[in-house]
């Protein structure tokens, strides 16, 4: 067959995208849709190293066998749609090597269409990201241990737990707060919370009716609110609030509110 100088050009072309695509580091793959399955009809030895399977071992077959059960069903409805779609995609997903070994898996998918074969193939690049999203929910973790800290539940006795609030009270923290609390009185049966504002910086509407807030829930609950440590800054936000907070027992101290516990224990 005679090749002329255009021809031999994308030749020489095509073999140089081949010969970089397969020293890359990166996972690649090239899948067919026209045939049954869209199976993988091309892998790079990028992809090899990454999942353990060999060329030999994959072509003919669908990528879902990196799927395995703590995949994500929701991911992967969404790399299939963009692929019904003929859409480039790019996803993260939790993909299994051949020795059952998760790794966290950066998957692009794009669509390339070829016109001298009126044919669209998909190039699949695949990136190991497991430290970085292994890094990212440690992160998660001291945040939302940092979160936990900032809305501490002290149990003192059987019946009685104290929430020392230090600093700026915010939004996000009465937030917080009322999850935290109404899960710990859930969990524990206390009968009694005392809420301490000895260390809170600054007064606001906000937490006033998020005390107000807390008082309704634990009250639901069968149990009862205790606050000491107000200032007088509290109590005119309260004046100027509509959350009345005049049934609520308040103390200068935790030691006056714990004495008044045990005095109404020991009547009762």
């Amino acid at each position: 067959m005679k090749v002329n100088k255009e021809q031999f050009k994308r030749m020489k072309r095509n073999e140089f995208v081949r010969t970089a695509i397969e020293y890359v580091d990166t996972g690649v793959v090239i899948t067919d849709p026209e045939l049954p399955d869209n199976p993988i009809v091309y892998a790079n030895e990028g992809f090899e190293k990454l999942t353990g399977y060999t060329s030999e071992e994959i072509l003919g077959f669908n990528c879902r066998f990196l799927q395995g059960k703590d995949t994500d069903p929701g991911t992967i409805a969404e790399l299939r749609d963009a692929i019904n779609k003929e859409k480039k995609v790019k996803i993260e997903l939790k993909n299994y090597r051949k020795n059952g070994q998760y790794f966290w898996n950066e998957l692009q998918i794009y669509p390339v269409h070829i016109e001298s074969e009126n044919q669209t193939y998909f190039v699949g690049v695949q990136q190991d990201i497991t430290k970085r999203k292994e890094a990212e929910e440690r992160s998660d973790h001291y945040l939302d241990e940092v979160k936990r800290l900032s809305t501490p539940i002290v149990p003192i006795d059987r019946n009685v737990s104290i929430v020392p609030l230090v600093g700026k009270i915010d939004e996000e923290r009465i937030e917080l707060l009322l999850h935290h609390v109404s899960s710990h009185i859930q969990k524990s049966g206390d009968e009694f919370l005392i809420l301490d504002l000895s260390g809170v910086s600054h007064f606001t509407s906000e937490l006033h009716k998020g005390v107000y807030q807390l008082h309704q829930l634990i009250k639901l609950m069968g149990a009862e609110l205790r606050i000491t440590g107000i200032r007088p800054d509290f109590v005119l936000e309260g004046i100027q609030a509509d959350f009345s907070l005049s049934s609520v027992k308040s103390f200068p101290s935790v030691k006056h509110a714990l004495k008044n516990i045990d005095d109404s224990s020991s009547i009762n």
